[in-house]
């Protein structure tokens, strides 16, 4: 009786087991079901810009933390005059002034490695003290805000920040690129009505850099002619600290200047040995004199002659009809 009892108990064991390990492989079986339908194929399409785009960065590590399966097209080094396609979904602020990065995705740091970057992308801050008739950013961005800086991960930093004095931990955060012995690149360029001597003396001990982080360079604007005596003032102040060869000033054509103004403020930068480079808005509605103008300045021309006399020779006079 005992020994039929323990060849009972070994086949309900032997049974039992069976059916622990087909519980188990349909588990399995569920689990690869399920990592199946979550797991997605990702296209991130970057059409222009010289730099990653710091929202598709985002994006991607957001999908990869996810196990999504990422893609990157670049066609932004291709050249190309026109674009014609078919999309489904297309997003930036050249789309939708309003349209954001979700909350959880923003706070991300960028996938450095998907998009080959050995430099860190981001912002110390959002938003602007000022309300330019050009610029987006206060519509979009609102006011002057600080955001965390734990996207820093390599030894040189590309700022997109707007307007990165107007934060009040101005100081720290150049600090902080000191101790660390950063390279810096204030993309953005830097306000230069809130100019002192104190910042420029902490700026000059920045290791700024243009955006290659091939020479030394340092961004500023100058976008209105009615603030020529301040700008003046400003740069000299700021030439004590830092060559003035190492600056590059911004300034916008086509917005709210005639001809005259423009050359003027280029005039002021030249006399001043800062480095002028135009912006032209809206590029679609100039002129090809204002075309040739932001050339005649922005590949450095007028080193070798004189707007008047590049003007004779690479602007066409208009064709009967043509718009001006």
């Amino acid at each position: 009786m005992t020994k039929q009892k323990e060849i009972r108990d070994l086949k309900v064991k032997k049974e039992n087991k069976i059916m622990d390990s087909e519980v188990k492989n349909n588990d399995i079986t569920k689990d690869k079901v399920k990592d199946s339908e979550v797991k997605k194929r990702i296209g991130l399409i970057q059409i222009d810009g010289k730099m990653p785009n710091l929202a598709l960065m985002k994006l991607a590590q957001f999908h990869k933390q996810k196990g999504d399966d990422v893609k990157i097209v670049d066609l932004s080094s291709l050249n190309i005059d026109q674009w014609y396609g078919s999309k489904i979904f297309m997003g930036g602020s050249g789309y939708d002034i309003k349209q954001e990065l979700p909350k959880e995705i923003e706070v991300l740091t960028p996938d450095y490695k998907k998009f080959n970057c050995d430099h860190s992308i981001g912002f110390t801050s959002r938003g602007c003290i000022r309300n330019c008739g050009f610029c987006i950013v206060r519509e979009k961005e609102g006011l002057q805000h600080d955001v965390n800086m734990d996207w820093i991960k390599h030894s040189k930093v590309i700022l997109q920040d707007n307007n990165f004095f107007a934060s009040p931990k101005w100081k720290k955060k150049l600090q902080y690129f000191i101790d660390n012995n950063l390279k810096v690149c204030f993309n953005q360029g830097l306000d230069i009505r809130l100019m002192n001597d104190e910042k420029a003396e902490m700026l000059s001990r920045v290791r700024y850099y243009d955006r290659n982080f091939s020479r030394r360079a340092i961004y500023f604007a100058f976008d209105d002619i009615k603030m020529k005596d301040l700008f003046i003032e400003k740069i000299k102040m700021l030439s004590k600290y830092i060559k003035p060869y190492h600056i590059m000033v911004y300034f916008i054509v086509g917005f709210n200047s005639n001809s005259c103004e423009d050359m003027e403020r280029f005039e002021i930068m030249r006399e001043l040995g800062v480095d002028p480079f135009a912006m032209l808005f809206e590029k679609h509605k100039a002129t090809k004199q204002l075309k040739g103008f932001c050339r005649w300045v922005n590949k450095r021309i007028y080193k070798v002659c004189k707007f008047e006399d590049y003007k004779a020779t690479q602007i066409q006079p208009l064709a009967s009809g043509e718009s001006k």
